[in-house]
């Protein structure tokens, strides 16, 4: 502890100037004093002096000079995933007050503050002081200390495990507590992209949850912080950590979805970051659609496992993901929600009603506000960054959107889907065109491009022609060669389809590499051959492999004539045999059918058919070496090459698109979770989404969308049924009563439903109080011979009861379906005991709304807009007709309203 005091103290002196190697040693020993300590309270002192050295040195990084002043670490902030067995709060104390001591006794002298000022340029970068050069040094050890890996000899080596969880956190830390500086300096930019992007993708493969928790915090801190100079890289990482445990839903492990799900919690409530996610991804034709898959996963997991399915999950397990889930939704909507009464400016003293609508239809608004502060300006801090405006936005979508109809239809029908693209001009006419397409575009179904590069047609040959004509064979080894050519398609079965293609495969190799072969006869068999080895070797249904002398033998003579040389089909074989030629797998996984019963429930059959279930490009497993391999080769493509542009949207109107993206998985995952269940935490999660999103889509005149989200919320009141009343119906009258009071300017039509729902509510108050119906001040015949059909004889002490001798009671207990504008009035349908006391105890629920709040929406509507008070007051006319018109019992309530506000 003595020597980690001392290293503490050097470090923070800024009199004294710990550099380079010096630097290094001492980050070095605190490290091994971590990992060579048998006490857990050692251990925990050397993390939090090694943390402390790091907040000195990437303070001053930021500062530029050695006199700053640095919070003490926390003891609790570094033990948060690793060390949980440290349960002696005296010991955690002893820790806190170690370095809090070692911290206080390394306060600097004031003359020190200018130690370095002189000639403390000039280091190896002319460009940077020897404090960022230092800071950039240690920043990149600790990246490769962070992958470091286990030796086949001792796969499971606790020490190096320990070692490389407490590099990754003490990498969390520094991405969480980086400043403006790592985000304008291109050379940390590009530390973080070659080591720590390198670090985070290979160590995806581990299957310690300690190590998926910190990537995915780190990831984190990199999307909140990053996010506008590491596009490319969030492109690549968002599918590989976050999407692939979302989307798998019958075999996930519960921790790693867990954390996926509070990682996607956290990311949307940051209303700027889901926007900059679907402006820069699903609206780039060469981006994944992050935003629409995340949306998709989340409505995979909150309709939970299909009947029938086999799964690992338990109940309590699917219960737990599917309330998250919703959760998570919910907040995407209401983040949405808040970002559009940001820029719009909705909510602050000035009404803009009448102008907010104006500018969104005209697509002009741009106030250019940004969302939560958490990037750091992004507008101004990037020469890759730029401003759009939704116009260009909506291009870009639509294009995206055409495209991928036509990679769906080409992974039909391959013919059709290039006949398409060619037609709509998202495609060029010439074979070169379309192989560049082939090669290049992402979400191509690999069975059918081997289809259509086999096929004899005209046409299709040329492509084929130049798909084989545009891969560079050059210096490859004949079996890399074909390991390289069938990575981007599966051979088709047809023996006529793979002996065109192998045969100019045989051709382009042989004027690639002219030395290698005789002729390109001897190139074809060789290719045939290799590829029945491959199926010989790593089929589980061959029983009798085939021997290096069986594979000798069938290629004898085949160099015109000649034999090859023995040592070079030896090598051939054994790449073959130990390392098998995986060809491309089908990237557009079918989409797992949920039960008819969830797509008919609630009539949800057209909205459940409007969701994009095809958007899944990854199966959802763990990465395998394989992905980890491809991926990392795109790092190594993309290296040297100008970077993507991030474009920021400050125009409201991006909601529409995002909307037009999200709104069917979100109505089918709100609907679905409140039909299905009780639980509280669930139910109040899907009214705050319901209720959001009637909100975007009110402001945003999306009609047919406000609709169906306002007509789920009314149906789930219950009022046209009140004997099947429970507590989350009860909370859907709050919802529509607080959308009437807060979107009152934007509902429009939409106000019909409100007013109904209304109407309804006191229609069932009236009835629980006692107080005579409307209708028996009117001569309607058909009451009159209900009441005397209906009337109980016996008289009930309450007031409550004996208003359950009314007719109207009856009727409403019976209930109805919601499209009714009465209750059913056939005398035929019996109440029972048991409904009648359902409906006492609803009416006592109803009592946690009162009659005022009801008129609080009448008496305050002066404050709406001319627009909106037009609207209100023709639904009300509407509504009032209705009331009127009822066969069984008419009523006055909207009539009343209208000479109320008159």
């Amino acid at each position: 502890l003595a020597a980690l005091r001392v290293l503490v103290a050097f470090a923070r002196c800024p009199s004294v100037s710990v550099r380079g190697e010096c630097l290094g040693q001492m980050v070095k020993a605190c490290y091994n004093l971590y990992l060579g300590s048998a006490s857990g309270g050692n251990q925990l002192c050397a993390k939090l002096a090694l943390a402390q050295v790091l907040v000195v040195v990437f303070a001053r990084v930021e500062a530029d000079a050695m006199d700053v002043r640095v919070r003490t670490v926390s003891a609790a902030d570094m033990m948060d995933l690793s060390d949980r067995s440290l349960n002696d709060s005296s010991v955690v104390q002893e820790a806190q007050t170690f370095i809090n001591e070692a911290m206080e006794g390394s306060d600097a002298p004031e003359e020190a503050a200018h130690v370095l000022a002189e000639g403390d340029r000039g280091g190896e970068d002319e460009s940077m002081s020897r404090i960022r050069e230092d800071g950039l040094a240690l920043f990149k050890n600790l990246c490769k200390l962070s992958m470091k890996f286990a030796t086949p000899d001792n796969p499971d080596d606790p020490v190096l495990l320990r070692g490389k969880v407490l590099s990754l956190e003490l990498l969390r830390m520094v991405i969480d507590n980086a400043g403006p500086f790592w985000k304008t300096n291109e050379k940390y930019l590009e530390a973080i992209k070659q080591y720590l992007c390198l670090s985070l993708l290979k160590n995806s493969a581990m299957s310690a949850m300690s190590v998926f928790q910190l990537l995915c915090s780190i990831f984190m801190g990199l999307l909140l912080r990053f996010r506008s100079g590491l596009k490319e890289e969030i492109g690549i990482f968002f599918p590989m950590l976050v999407l692939r445990v979302l989307e798998n839903v019958l075999q996930p492990s519960f921790l790693q979805k867990m954390t996926v799900l509070n990682f996607l919690e956290k990311i949307c409530k940051e209303p700027q970051v889901i926007i900059d996610i679907f402006v820069n991804y699903d609206c780039d034709v060469d981006a994944p659609n992050i935003f629409e898959r995340i949306v998709n996963g989340l409505l995979k997991t909150a309709l939970g496992v299909p009947d029938g399915s086999t799964t690992t999950l338990t109940v309590a397990q699917d219960q737990t993901f599917r309330i998250e889930s919703v959760k998570c939704l919910a907040t995407v909507i209401k983040s949405m929600g808040s970002w559009m009464d940001q820029q719009l400016r909705i909510g602050e003293v000035l009404p803009i009603n009448s102008e907010v609508l104006s500018s969104v239809d005209n697509h002009n608004m741009h106030n250019g506000e940004e969302g939560t502060g958490m990037d750091y300006d992004l507008q101004s801090e990037s020469s890759s960054s730029d401003v759009s405006d939704s116009s260009s936005v909506e291009q870009r979508r639509a294009y995206k959107i055409e495209l991928q109809k036509g990679i769906a239809l080409f992974n039909r029908k391959p013919s059709k889907g290039i006949d398409f693209l060619i037609r709509s001009k998202k495609l060029g006419q010439s074979p070169e065109d379309v192989a560049s397409f082939l090669i290049n575009t992402a979400g191509l179904n690999a069975t059918m491009v081997g289809d259509y590069l086999g096929e004899r047609d005209e046409f299709p040959l040329k492509v084929m022609h130049a798909y084989v004509d545009a891969l560079n064979f050059k210096g490859l080894d004949f079996g890399e060669a074909i390991r390289f050519f069938l990575r981007g398609f599966r051979l088709p079965g047809e023996a006529q389809k793979i002996d065109r293609i192998m045969e100019k495969f045989a051709e382009r190799f042989c004027k690639c590499n002219p030395n290698v072969f005789t002729s390109a006869d001897t190139a074809y068999i060789l290719a045939y051959s290799v590829i029945l080895l491959n199926t010989d070797a790593h089929s589980v249904m061959v029983k009798d492999k085939m021997s290096k002398a069986d594979f000798m033998r069938n290629n004898r003579g085949i160099d015109d004539g000649k034999d090859l040389p023995e040592a070079y089909l030896s090598t051939l074989y054994d790449q073959i045999v130990s390392n098998e030629i995986k060809m491309s797998a089908d990237s557009s996984a079918a989409q797992t059918k949920q039960t008819n019963s969830v797509s008919k429930l609630l009539g949800l059959d057209n909205i459940m058919n409007l969701v994009n279930w095809g958007l899944t490009e990854d199966k959802a497993h763990g990465a395998n070496d394989l992905l980890i391999k491809h991926i990392h080769e795109k790092f190594k493509a993309k290296h040297g090459k100008s970077e993507s542009v991030f474009y920021i949207v400050a125009d409201a109107t991006i909601l529409r698109f995002m909307m037009e993206a999200c709104w069917a998985p979100m109505m089918a995952a709100f609907s679905v979770t409140l039909d299905q269940s009780d639980d509280k935490a669930a139910t109040s999660q899907c009214l705050i989404g319901l209720r959001s999103a009637v909100h975007v889509t009110s402001v945003m005149c999306l009609q047919t969308q406000r609709d169906a989200f306002l007509t789920s919320i009314a149906k789930f009141t219950s009022l046209h049924s009140a004997a099947d009343m429970k507590q989350k119906n009860v909370d859907a009258v709050k919802a529509i009563i607080s959308i009437a009071i807060e979107d009152g300017n934007y509902l429009q039509e939409a106000w019909e439903h409100v007013l109904t729902c209304l109407s309804r509510f006191e229609h069932l108050h009236l009835l629980g109080e006692g107080v005579p119906t409307d209708a028996s001040f009117l001569t309607v015949p058909m009451v009159e011979s209900e009441g005397k059909n209906q009337m109980s004889t016996s008289v009930l002490p309450s007031k409550r009861a004996n208003a359950l001798q009314n007719p109207a009671v009856m009727a409403a207990v019976r209930g109805g379906s919601y499209d009714s504008t009465v209750a059913k009035t056939s005398a035929s349908a019996l109440v029972t005991p048991e409904q009648i006391n359902n409906f006492i105890s609803n009416i006592n629920l109803l009592d946690q709304i009162g009659i005022v709040e009801l008129n609080h929406i009448f008496a305050h509507s002066q404050r709406l807009n001319s627009d909106a008070i037009v609207a209100f007051v023709k639904a009300l006319c509407k509504v009032s007709m209705t009331e009127l018109q009822s066969p069984s019992d008419p009523r006055i309530f909207c009539l009343t309203k209208i000479v109320e506000i008159a």
